[in-house]
């Protein structure tokens, strides 16, 4: 008996894994994030009940809207000016460096601890703002801007294959003001390209022009680049407009968010605020941010 066991599974003896394993710390800090999601999911759905936190759950994922198969799409090449044309692909960063799992590479040995290089409560302004660390936003792939819309596609982004490290912050000040931040670090050459995938793909999911809607249909979103070249070597401000509804009405004004995006070299750092913010203050915080990164 224990023979015709072990021969029939001697051919699997040597074999890899289908997919390289996450190191330990890697699979640690997933489940931390796991968890803290969970726990503010369940937060979330009483807020909605009450029908205020639309906007403000808007904000801290990708939102309701997953990839439609099938869903027609044009493809175009990012600009650094945030408007995509129909032109051949930008060149690819050389690097040697292979493509690392999303979220789970290790930083070469002497870069610095992402930790080290994040906002910290002196970087926020006049508050008691206390530590409150952001649920991982991540169903899919591991920036801000997963599955945005119905026409985003994994593949037109090539920047995610080239994220070799990846960290979060957050605080909190008060019952809803909040800044989270998500930091990437990703292969050499590839942060100026990973900005271009951001220009990408809020032009590809910008939304509709106005805020029409069929009784009872999805509520409309739309995100808009409002600022530019105010922080680090490159930087972008990007106004998000999420509708609700009041009842079975939707409101006459959407929950308005602001997200900002900071490079300095390979570093990208993403910081989201609560609704209670404004640009100016997004400003302050994103250049703050950027400041964080160089000293880096």
């Amino acid at each position: 008996m224990s023979d015709g066991f072990e021969s029939t599974f001697a051919p699997l003896r040597g074999q890899q894994p289908p997919a390289p394993f996450a190191f330990p710390e890697a699979v640690r800090r997933r489940g931390r994030h796991r968890s803290q999601r969970q726990a503010l999911v369940a937060g979330l759905a009483v807020v909605a009940v009450a029908g205020a936190g639309a906007g403000w759950a808007a904000n801290l994922g990708p939102g309701d809207h997953s990839p439609t198969p099938g869903a027609s799409r044009t493809t175009v090449a990012p600009s650094g000016t945030g408007s995509p044309s129909a032109a051949p692909s930008p060149t690819t960063p050389a690097t040697s460096a292979p493509p690392s799992p999303n979220g789970s590479g290790r930083p070469d040995p002497g870069v610095a601890d992402l930790s080290t290089l994040m906002l910290r409560p002196a970087d926020l302004g006049p508050g008691p703002w206390r530590k409150q660390m952001p649920s991982e936003p991540f169903s899919g792939d591991t920036w801000r801007w997963a599955d945005l819309c119905a026409a985003y596609r994994t593949t037109d982004y090539p920047s995610l294959r080239r994220q070799a490290d990846l960290d979060f912050t957050g605080y909190a000040n008060g019952s809803a003001g909040y800044v989270y931040e998500h930091l990437h670090r990703y292969a050499a050459g590839w942060g100026p390209r990973a900005l271009d995938d951001v220009r990408h793909v809020l032009s590809t999911c910008a939304g509709t022009t106005t805020p029409a809607t069929a009784p009872g249909a999805p509520p409309p979103r739309r995100f808009a680049i409002v600022g530019t070249g105010f922080g680090g070597e490159e930087a972008l401000l990007v106004r998000e407009e999420q509708w609700y509804y009041e009842g079975e009405t939707l409101a006459p004004e959407p929950m308005v968010t602001l997200t900002a995006v900071v490079r300095v070299g390979d570093l990208v750092g993403t910081v989201m605020f609560s609704p209670d913010r404004d640009e100016q203050y997004a400003r302050m915080v994103a250049t703050a941010a950027a400041s964080r990164l160089a000293a880096g």
